[in-house]
């Protein structure tokens, strides 16, 4: 693709900012969540329901940490959020990429670790911790924002797993600057929903069982990697020509990418709902009441 002059060098300061590269952008995170929750089980469903907002609203949260730059134990939170689990000299599927955390440093040591990516290993531990907050809900004397809790682990947790279905979080070519198509982060997983998501054909969601999370996280990881080529492929031919990265280039683009598009927003809707409700039920299905809260026990 030959270079685009200043067009590609606004797109490269662009695409170069924390929020260009939060996975599916902000308002397609949001529009992933609200999917998710509308879908929950009846007997789970009101908790979230009287407090959809919020769930939807806190579910880009772990963008705007990376944008004021908070820190957890494992240092900066940029890694949380992909696993270029291609760049660790193992053929597809990856089997010899360790599952937890220890054993992925031991084997590549800290720096190549970090380098990789933490995703998959954040979204188990915001998983234990929601199974954990939701236990805390079904006891006869939760703490006081037990239901709080629920409702924001849920939509923190939910962040990662959708960042896990987009196939740019899973390469080292995150953006296509190894194949000259810088940028492509961004437009696929942004502009390009925004301007088509009326016409995208997704079905209803679909509660999954989730028997192994750990098995679960990096699925989704592995099947987002083999879909990087056809979305490169499908950007190369919509590019192709043009001076601009215009109205004709996304229509063309969206021909082309539809397929994986429409796919991985279905399966991220899909896992977010799935994972909720794993959660829950490893936990034991607390039923608390509507509002999420108990009264205050009596002081004596």
């Amino acid at each position: 693709m030959k270079t685009r002059g200043l067009v590609l060098i606004i797109c490269a300061i662009v695409a170069a900012s924390p929020m260009q590269t939060a996975a599916w952008g902000l308002d397609v995170h949001r529009q992933i969540m609200a999917r998710a929750v509308d879908a929950l089980p009846a007997s789970l469903k009101p908790l979230f329901a009287a407090h959809r907002d919020f769930v939807i609203e806190h579910v880009v949260d772990p963008d705007l940490w990376r944008i004021v730059g908070l820190k957890s134990e494992r240092g900066d939170t940029d890694p949380d959020h992909f696993f270029d689990i291609d760049d660790l000299d193992e053929a597809a599927p990856f089997a010899g990429v360790p599952r937890t955390w220890d054993a992925f440093v031991a084997k590549y040591g800290l720096a190549r670790a970090t380098k990789t990516g933490r995703l998959p290993f954040r979204a188990e531990d915001l998983f234990n911790r929601l199974v954990s907050e939701f236990r805390d809900l079904g006891q006869p004397s939760p703490a006081p924002y037990a239901a709080d809790d629920v409702r924001y682990f849920s939509a923190v947790l939910s962040h990662y797993i959708q960042d896990a279905h987009q196939p740019f979080h899973a390469t080292v070519n995150y953006d296509g600057r190894a194949t000259n198509q810088q940028g492509i982060h961004s437009r696929f997983e942004t502009e390009l929903v925004l301007r088509r998501y009326a016409q995208l054909n997704l079905p209803p969601v679909v509660i999954q069982p989730i028997p192994a999370f750990n098995r679960f996280i990096f699925d989704a990881i592995v099947k987002s990697e083999s879909l990087v080529d056809p979305v490169l492929r499908a950007d190369r031919a919509a590019a192709s020509g043009r001076q601009l990265y215009d109205d004709g280039y996304f229509e063309a683009l969206f021909m082309q990418a539809r397929p994986v598009l429409e796919q991985r927003l279905a399966d991220s809707a899909n896992a977010t709902a799935s994972v909720i409700v794993a959660a829950w039920r490893q936990a034991g299905s607390p039923l608390p009441p509507v509002d999420g809260r108990r009264p205050p026990a009596r002081i004596r």
